[in-house]
């Protein structure tokens, strides 16, 4: 079966580095997906150490002037993060000026101040089904979602759970031999291979899952309500958690929304490759399997239909015309 493949979004990532990259793969000097980064967050203030790929803002001017930078630097999109941290104005200042450089905002959606503050300022696109354990999100926000998703002349309002991490948890602890498929160790060195073993070494205790066992009960929950209100769901992953790599965290999220939440193959897949398109407003070019776009497309032995972790193995990658594999 053949599908088209999807581009693929960096949130969260230092400037130049991730600007290189995103260059040198449209470039051809480097082999890769179509790439779209966010370069830094943007957040209240960044977290110690962190400073290279988060930058915290301080009033109106310096909200608009981080959002000026990064937009002169040419990236596609940008981050915000804990902005129920920042004030109200610096929140509206940020997606005011990236929407002034045709730029969309991609916000956290943790907490539910997150999630109001987000839609009172017009953030595009949300990020992620919480760390609550609350058992579904709040009256208000759902009924400012749907208020959001009314506004046809708005386009839709998009929102990427990044659901798989949590649900797959405890199939990853209770069975870690998974954690040895060779794929995450390619073009990494013997000792970042062997940094990365001994950090999963005890999936068990690892302070990042402990609330798991009560937020992984509300996700069903939540993702529905989100489906209801009308937002346009991505699939898109928390790749860089623990015990999550880039070569599996796509087709975990697409295997989680069919097998476990009941959602209909194709629109999951229409959630990986179409619908992405449409956010990056790369949609003219890429996303589905049309004459005129870009020859974008990978294939694998079998029918993704019914067996949707077919995608783990993938045959042929097509990119621009090009065969790749």
């Amino acid at each position: 079966m053949r599908k088209s493949s999807r581009p693929r979004r960096d949130l969260g990532a230092p400037l130049e580095a991730s600007i290189a990259v995103r260059d040198r793969i449209r470039t051809g000097k480097i082999p890769g997906p179509t790439l779209y980064v966010s370069g830094p967050f943007i957040q209240h203030a960044p977290y110690p150490g962190t400073e290279l790929f988060r930058w915290g803002v301080s009033g109106v001017a310096d909200a608009r002037g981080k959002v000026r930078r990064l937009a002169d630097a040419g990236v596609d999109c940008i981050k915000l993060i804990d902005q129920d941290q920042m004030t109200v104005d610096e929140v509206r200042a940020v997606v005011d000026e990236a929407h002034a450089r045709r730029l969309m905002v991609v916000g956290h959606a943790h907490r539910p101040e997150e999630i109001r503050r987000g839609l009172a300022a017009g953030v595009d696109n949300f990020e992620h089904t919480g760390l609550s354990s609350a058992p579904e999100y709040p009256e208000d926000i759902i009924r400012g979602i749907q208020e959001r998703t009314a506004q046809m002349n708005r386009g839709p309002l998009f929102w990427t759970p990044t659901i798989e991490g949590l649900m797959n948890y405890e199939s990853l602890r209770d069975n870690p031999e998974q954690l040895d498929d060779p794929a995450w160790q390619v073009g990494l060195t013997p000792e970042i291979i062997a940094d990365i073993r001994k950090s999963i070494a005890n999936p068990d205790r690892l302070p990042y899952f402990q609330l798991t066992p009560i937020r992984r009960p509300t996700l069903a929950r939540k993702f529905k309500q989100l489906g209801d209100a009308g937002v346009v769901m991505l699939v898109g992953t928390d790749s860089g958690i623990p015990m999550k790599f880039h070569s599996q965290s796509t087709w975990r999220e697409l295997e989680a929304w069919v097998n476990q939440l009941g959602v209909n193959p194709m629109q999951a897949i229409r959630g990986a490759t179409y619908w992405p398109a449409v956010a990056m407003k790369a949609d003219r070019d890429s996303g589905t399997v049309t004459p005129g776009k870009y020859a974008d497309v990978i294939a694998v032995r079998g029918d993704v239909l019914r067996h949707i972790a077919l995608l783990q193995r993938v045959d042929v990658v097509v990119k621009h015309g090009a065969r790749y594999k």
